[in-house]
């Protein structure tokens, strides 16, 4: 089972920013790959799920634990820079910003008489 991670997404004039809650995980639980202006955003493969014992049952579990798997993605405008993504992890928060790239200017092109 998948746990989907809270995300706040802000557009700017020069970039996005996707800030993510990871409570309990640090920059090492996480992997975050870009394929065909697809963000995906998952817990990292050595990652185990927590799971309680014969001895021990959880009643409630509210909480999501460090450990528990995610996975998000977001398919991102055309207007991204794919060479300028950085992500930095500070206090259980994931803040990934991703550059935007200038709006392509209308050119025109000449007609050549056959």
């Amino acid at each position: 089972t998948y746990s989907a991670p809270k995300v706040d997404v802000l557009q700017k004039k020069d970039c996005y920013v996707l800030l993510m809650d990871l409570p309990g995980m640090t920059e090492n639980d996480v992997e975050i790959t870009m394929k065909n202006d697809v963000l995906k955003i998952e817990n990292a493969e050595n990652k185990a799920e927590e799971k309680g014992t014969e001895k021990e049952t959880w009643l409630i579990r509210e909480r999501t634990p460090s450990c528990a798997k995610f996975r998000r993605t977001f398919t991102l405008p055309k207007d991204i820079d794919t060479n300028n993504i950085k992500a930095n992890f500070k206090n259980g928060v994931l803040s990934v910003v991703i550059a935007r790239k200038e709006e392509q200017k209308e050119q025109k092109i000449k007609i050549i008489a056959a």
